[in-house]
């Protein structure tokens, strides 16, 4: 966690601004969802829909398109930025022990380091970090602004929601520690294949090439049960997560037809709450995933030493 605390220091200028591009297209999107349903409303009621609200409306589809490609564009540079950081720190470190500390530097530990702790955590940072930080702060600013719509809907969300989120917060423990366990397969996987090759002379004289196989084929049968051992979890838990995602949905639906049957409320309304309830079962649908990605993300940061 440490590392990455450094990162974001090292390139808090671009991490504030993904920050704020990802709030800015969060508001929009919320703003032009209830502008929609403002409009649903006056159809229904039959109000007047005036020129300034077509306006606004074709405004905030602009604008949303704009906010997107902005919080896209920073968010990738930001990711980006923080991967190199974490690529040059580690150089560093390594030419420090060479140059200053006057230690031999483990070339087997270092290769396998920069071919899966340093890759991964990049592919991590460019491909999901930030996506993940939106979808929470959307989650977050969604449920904020339901609960000021209308408190009873917002509460038949939020109930199975939570049910939801203790499955999930049990099954991404698990895969975590799944995923884990695979990852430490395959440094020992690697090391070894590495070994064989780095002392391949040396084997050859002695007669080593078929205890190096048996070795390297063991430690490859380890990984490979491991691997499918997490991808058969990630398959199993995910699923149960999608099909449990959709209750809050289901129960939306039921309940809020039938206030727009009994006229307690408008159909415009209650599109906004259909659209944006998705903000908040999509963030725990994915929490698992999410919660084992992250503690491989940072289980491969905390081998990273950083200069």
């Amino acid at each position: 966690m440490q590392v990455l605390i450094d990162l974001l220091k090292r390139n808090r200028f671009w991490v504030l601004g993904a920050v704020a591009a990802t709030l800015l297209s969060n508001l929009s999107q919320m703003f032009y969802t209830v502008c929609v349903g403002d409009l649903v409303n006056k159809i229904e009621s039959r109000s007047f829909i005036g020129l300034p609200f077509l306006g606004l409306l074709g405004i905030l589809i602009i604008s949303n398109a704009a906010t997107q490609f902005l919080n896209q564009y920073v968010g990738r540079y930001a990711a980006e930025k923080m991967a190199h950081s974490l690529r040059v720190g580690y150089a560093r470190r390594l030419l420090w022990k060479a140059t200053q500390d006057g230690k031999s530097c483990d070339t087997a530990s270092a290769m396998s380091i920069a071919q899966n702790e340093i890759a991964n955590a990049g592919a991590y940072l460019g491909n999901q970090f930030f996506d993940i930080a939106g979808m929470l702060f959307m989650g977050i600013l969604v449920s904020v602004f339901l609960f000021i719509q209308n408190v009873f809907l917002t509460i038949v969300i939020i109930v199975p929601t939570v049910m939801i989120l203790a499955y999930s917060m049990f099954s991404g423990r698990v895969l975590s520690d799944s995923a884990a366990a695979a990852l430490e397969e395959k440094e020992h996987m690697n090391k070894v294949a590495y070994a064989a090759c780095h002392a391949f002379s040396s084997i050859k004289i002695f007669d080593g090439e078929e205890l190096c196989k048996n070795a390297y084929e063991i430690k490859l049968t380890e990984w490979e049960k491991s691997a499918k051992r997490m991808g058969r979890r990630y398959a199993l838990y995910n699923t149960l997560s999608g099909i449990m995602s959709r209750v809050p949905l289901l129960l939306l639906l039921a309940v809020g037809a039938y206030m727009v049957l009994d006229g307690q409320m408008l159909l415009g309304t209650l599109i906004v709450f259909l659209n944006l309830q998705k903000s908040l079962t999509q963030a725990i649908m994915n929490m698992p995933s999410w919660l084992a990605g992250f503690k491989v993300f940072t289980t491969n940061l905390s081998r990273v030493e950083m200069m």
